[in-house]
């Protein structure tokens, strides 16, 4: 039987859940996926010029085997960090550099630390080859005792929640672990989209110790390349690059790499300013809605916490992919009920507050509709209720005929409601004023027309418009 001939760690495990589902999540949503605007992806949402002509250039090569000694790409990213092109490990990717730092160092029942919530190849490829794994919080892990482990894997700043520790934080937690003689792996995937000064890397060219994962798929917005390298001491780094998969980047790759490497840094200056920028709105307009809770973030992502809004992130996810937006479920980080979304253009975030506010909406509606239904076999239709907890229509004590005002927010100062604007920036509707839906032969017309399949818009011109 095959399960007696493989590994037993191969069976045992279950492959990680990434995004980046584009095209599965076009083929459930029945949509095409330029239809699709994926936010469970985070990567630089300035994409540099001229990478279409950098492409074009880079296909003439696809007749011949690259070279793979990687000379131009290793000597383009040890210029561009300041190292020696001995120093640089290319890889497909920076997870393929995970898998091959546990395929060199780790062995059946060494022991690794992994914080937690983290990106889940670091637990993957140390399962894979045969470690045993302990956690420790995220917030916790200056506290770490490294003595009698074989690695520490630590992102940074950390995917999902955004936080970037400080250069002197990563400094005492590598000292530590060269101390002890245990390796740290650290991923710098999103560093240069959050804060390159904060990199240990040149502390990983000169320790054997110490390996720093980078990522071109990020930093430049070429995903689809897979293009990324490992800093490491010139010995260790030999030994990678005696043992990596031969042609690991392919040529195309490799010379679009190299090329983006040499960009003037002019572009990811300007694209920390874009996301900073757009962070900061974002997150104001994320914390506007009633139960959303985004956590404070220095990268290019924000991870929000949903476990006191009305729908869980599985549903949320769903509700929000058919209104064309992927979003991340962090389920699979073990996070419960939380979701996290990318940093992107101001349009596009636009239209991802915009579609959280139509999956309210839409919500809404099908309470109100289920609520129709309880209230017709009850043969009640208005009925008051000073419990309800939902958003947004919510003010403690008031007489609520609906569990939800389908009109919100309708954003019309005739109802008495206003736009308030918020300290942290930004507006959010508030309708604390307004008591026209609160009125039972009102509320008795809406409920009414919604069940002769009327839609919102045409109920309120039908019942609303006229007491306005």
């Amino acid at each position: 039987m095959l399960s007696k001939r493989v590994k037993k760690t191969a069976i045992e495990l279950a492959p990680c859940i990434h995004g980046a589902r584009l095209e599965e999540l076009a083929e459930a949503s029945g949509k095409s996926m330029d239809e699709l605007l994926d936010f469970s992806v985070n990567l630089n949402p300035l994409v540099p010029r001229g990478l279409t002509k950098l492409l074009d250039n880079a296909c003439k090569s696809i007749s011949h085997y690259p070279d793979n000694r990687y000379t131009g790409f290793k000597k383009a990213a040890a210029e561009y960090l300041n190292v020696a092109p001995e120093n640089i490990v290319p890889g497909n990717g920076s997870s393929e550099l995970i898998r091959l730092f546990a395929e060199a160092v780790i062995e059946h029942g060494d022991r690794v630390i992994i914080p937690h919530p983290t990106f889940g190849e670091y637990e993957f490829q140390s399962r894979l080859f045969g470690a045993e794994v302990e956690y420790v919080e995220y917030d916790d892990i200056a506290n770490l005792n490294p003595e009698g482990k074989k690695a520490v894997f630590l992102c940074n700043p950390n995917n999902p929640t955004g936080k970037l520790l400080q250069r002197k934080e990563v400094l005492k937690i590598a000292q530590k672990c060269m101390a002890s003689g245990v390796f740290l792996c650290i991923d710098e995937a999103f560093i240069e989209l959050s804060d390159p000064k904060e990199s240990i890397v040149e502390l990983a060219a000169s320790n054997d110790f110490i390996i720093a994962l980078r990522s071109l798929t990020k930093t430049y917005a070429v995903p689809g390349l897979r293009i990324g390298f490992a800093v490491a001491s010139c010995d260790f780094a030999k030994l990678l690059n005696n043992i990596r998969l031969p042609w690991n980047l392919n040529s195309v790759a490799s010379s679009v790499g190299e090329q983006l490497l040499k960009l003037n840094k002019s572009y990811l200056e300007n694209a920390l300013i874009a996301i900073k920028k757009e962070r900061e709105w974002l997150s104001s307009q994320l914390s506007a809605i009633r139960g959303f809770k985004p956590y404070p973030s220095d990268a290019n992502f924000i991870l929000i916490d949903i476990r006191d809004f009305a729908i869980d992130s599985k549903e949320l996810a769903e509700r929000m992919l058919r209104q064309g937006i992927i979003i991340r479920d962090c389920a699979s980080f073990g996070l419960e009920n939380h979701i996290r979304v990318a940093v992107r253009r101001r349009s596009e975030n636009r239209r991802l507050v915009k579609a959280f506010t139509e999956v309210i909406s839409e919500w809404g509606c099908e309470l109100a509709e289920k609520e129709i239904s309880r209230s017709l076999e009850r043969g009640v239709v208005a009925r008051s209720r000073i419990d309800c907890e939902y958003y947004p229509c919510h003010i403690e004590g008031q007489d609520c005929t609906f569990c939800f005002c389908p009109f919100y927010p309708c954003e019309d100062i005739r109802t008495g409601g206003e736009l308030l604007r918020r300290a942290t920036g930004g507006t959010v509707w508030s309708c604390t004023k307004c008591s026209i839906i609160h009125r039972g032969d009102i509320a008795d017309e809406v409920l009414k027309a919604l069940m002769r399949g009327k839609k919102i818009k045409e109920v309120w011109k039908l019942v609303m418009e006229p007491h306005l």
